[in-house]
């Protein structure tokens, strides 16, 4: 074995080369604290089509270079549960980089973390790994993760300027459409790793990360006159919305649910109103697969590792983040009408209550009813609620207590009188306009008549002309 006394012991190697590299790190924290405001501003940038052109700054990438130096000499453990010094160090300092919006130290933080971001580790596999194992691990699963937190704690400084909130939301949304589609090639929401077992999706980082970047947008939107680059920006936003809502597996419902559901409530606070109608599509197809996942049949849930009522419970919050969002920015959906009455009329025609030895599809229906009812108690819309009066009157007679409150609450707050007025308006306005076309259609009778008569008058005039000149 080796001894640790002697000066060739890769135990002795190992300590001094973390003492230094330590200490390298200390003094590189402290010449960035001395120059961070000049020499090591972050570059300049600006919003632009392509969002990931910045002025380079010579000195700020240098150094975030040298600190991916120091990280790969860490020869940290990649298996340990915590970060060595070294690892700390240079995590700190870049967290430091980041809260002062250096786009370099973000694009580093985001290297390192990977896919940490996205997925969590659901089970470490027993027994020994073998180096071969770790060979594709990068970092480090802890240093990953440390990462991982660093990019969203960073990202909640209020020192970080909106341009560059923007830029570094479009960064991780763009990591997160590529590794989405790597992970969910196989029809699976478990992701494999090699030696290190089951990972699921994630979305906590995702959803700080949007919580502050979908308010910068919002906030720059309003200040430009030429929405060009915003609408791109706004365009990358919605593909990841739609990718979250459309290709969500199975299991997704039932893992991560809760977080979806938030992340919809703060796309749609901030989505400019021109961005409606393409927006609408997807929470109309959301909301559809919503219910037919809701609705799926217990051998349809097998395959998966979590049980029947979660994926419906997941479903059903899914569908209330969509028909909501629906209900409260575009009443004027087609899709609002259809879908309530598929699941209110469902629910009024079904004899069958939740008790329980009930089938997940008898709750469901249930639960859905009462989302669409909650949803509608929040829409501004009179006239999508006149369109489910005759529904919403039915379920006040059904059996059960919940629903009947939330179908007499809904009714107490449609103004029947204004609505009866609005329709006796449209009805006049509508009777005046039949009116004027059939003065207007008269009108164009009478002279179709006088030519007529004219045509009949000259047609006359010719035939004499025509025999006098026969005659002559």
């Amino acid at each position: 074995g080796y001894n640790i006394h002697d000066t060739e012991s890769p135990y002795v190697v190992d300590s001094v080369m973390t003492q230094v590299l330590t200490k390298l790190t200390g003094e590189l924290s402290k010449l960035y604290e001395c120059c961070k405001s000049d020499e090591m501003s972050p570059g300049s940038f600006k919003l632009r089509l392509d969002l990931f052109v910045e002025e380079d700054h010579k000195y700020e990438s240098q150094l975030v270079n040298l600190l991916l130096v120091i990280l790969d000499n860490a020869d940290a453990d990649k298996t340990s549960r915590y970060l060595n010094q070294v690892q700390r160090g240079c995590i700190s300092m870049l967290q430091t980089m980041a809260s002062n919006s250096s786009l370099q130290a973000f694009k580093a933080l985001a290297k390192i973390s990977g896919d940490s971001m996205f997925v969590a580790r659901e089970t470490l596999r027993a027994g020994n790994s073998t180096d071969d194992d770790d060979s594709d691990d990068g970092y480090g699963e802890v240093l990953e993760l440390e990462a991982s937190k660093t990019v969203a704690s960073a990202f909640d400084s209020g020192d970080m300027s909106s341009e560059a909130k923007i830029i570094v939301m479009c960064s991780v949304l763009t990591q997160y459409l590529k590794i989405h589609g790597l992970h969910n090639k196989s029809g699976v929401n478990n992701i494999s790793r090699k030696g290190r077992g089951i990972f699921r999706a994630k979305y906590d980082t995702l959803t700080r990360v949007m919580d502050s970047g979908l308010e910068a947008t919002a906030r720059v939107d309003m200040s430009l006159k030429d929405k060009s680059v915003i609408d791109s920006i706004w365009d990358k936003i919605i593909d990841a919305v739609k990718t979250l809502l459309l290709e969500c597996l199975i299991d997704g419902y039932a893992n991560n649910s809760k977080s979806i559901l938030d992340i919809i409530a703060l796309f749609l606070l901030h989505l400019p109103p021109r961005k409606y109608s393409t927006v609408r599509s997807i929470l109309e197809k959301g909301a559809n697969r919503a219910i037919e996942v809701a609705f799926g049949k217990n051998e349809d849930f097998d395959e998966h590792l979590t049980s029947a009522d979660n994926i419906v419970e997941g479903a059903i919050d899914i569908f209330l983040a969509c028909f909501m969002g629906l209900c409260q920015k575009m009443p004027s959906s087609p899709a609002l009408k259809s879908m309530t009455g598929q699941i209110l009329g469902g629910t009024i025609e079904s004899s069958d209550w939740p008790t329980g030895n009930s089938s997940h599809q008898v709750r469901a229906r249930h639960k859905l009813a009462l989302a669409v009812c909650e949803s509608l108690k929040t829409t501004s819309s009179q006239d999508l609620l006149v369109a489910t009066f005759p529904l919403l009157c039915r379920l006040t007679n059904v059996a059960n207590n919940n629903l009947r409150e939330a179908a007499g609450q809904i009714l107490s707050g449609i103004n029947l009188a204004d609505a009866i007025s609005r329709e006796r308006e449209r009805a006049e306005t509508a009777e005046a306009k039949a009116r004027e076309i059939e003065e207007e259609n008269n009108a164009l009778l009478e002279e179709v008549d006088y030519l007529q008569a004219e045509n009949e008058e000259l047609q006359r005039q010719l035939a004499v002309f025509s025999e006098s000149a026969d005659f002559t």
